[in-house]
């Protein structure tokens, strides 16, 4: 006979797996080299975790009683109160995923949906990069303007709206323009095999991205060590 603990169980144990999945998918679709370790994922999904258990298996901890009259009205209520909670974490979970990883001459920048609006990625040169990726961040690279006015117009709208370089889409490249100055400037790190290695930051933290020593693509993010 199900009785409140019997309940509780079998929520939270569907809770969990569904939000197993829900990471499993972030992770595989939007989280290439090993980038959930700077992106704040953890933090975001935690807090998907705990909500989803306080407003889901810990209210039908509470309220469940065999025979109780509108029993199945009042779980019927934290199911959508429940639903209602994930629908929030997704739609930030959307919101944060990464759409651009912007390599410049010495690092990496991984750029979130949350960090562009529409009319920057409009303004980006080519049709592929008008668009917030769907499918992981897109590659692209960025490099200090030559022209003392470019420089000091970029200067401008860093300090008006703190934007730097690579939140602007319309300063990307295409990745191959920067790879000769990231392999000159990338130094041998520790890390087993020793291979060349550039910081990769975005605003939830920092790390060091292993890269290839011939074609300067990203391997993986290294673990702090």
């Amino acid at each position: 006979m199900m009785n409140r603990w019997k309940a509780f169980a079998l929520h939270l144990l569907l809770s969990l797996v569904l939000i197993s999945g829900i990471a499993a998918t972030a992770l595989l679709t939007w989280y290439p080299w090993g980038l959930y370790r700077i992106s704040g994922l953890d933090r975001l999904l935690v807090v998907m975790l705990c909500i989803d258990i306080v407003a889901g298996p810990l209210l039908t901890l509470m309220i469940y009683k065999p025979g109780k009259p509108h029993l199945r009205l009042d779980l019927s209520v934290i199911a959508l109160v429940q639903a209602g909670f994930l629908a929030y974490g997704l739609h930030t979970l959307w919101q944060s995923r990464p759409v651009f990883l912007v390599a410049s001459d010495v690092r990496f920048d991984l750029v979130l949906a949350s960090d562009l609006d529409e009319s920057q990625v409009a303004a980006a040169p080519r049709p592929e990069w008008r668009r917030l990726s769907w499918s992981g961040p897109r590659l692209v690279g960025v490099l200090p303007p030559e022209d003392s006015a470019e420089r000091q117009r970029l200067l401008a709208i860093l300090l008006e709206t703190g934007r730097d370089l690579h939140q602007l889409p319309e300063q990307y490249l295409p990745f191959e323009q920067v790879r000769d100055r990231i392999l000159a400037n990338a130094k041998n790190q520790p890390g087993g095999d020793r291979e060349p290695a550039l910081p990769v930051m975005s605003r939830f933290g920092e790390a060091r991205m292993l890269i290839d020593p011939a074609t300067a693509m990203p391997l993986r993010v290294l673990p702090p060590a």
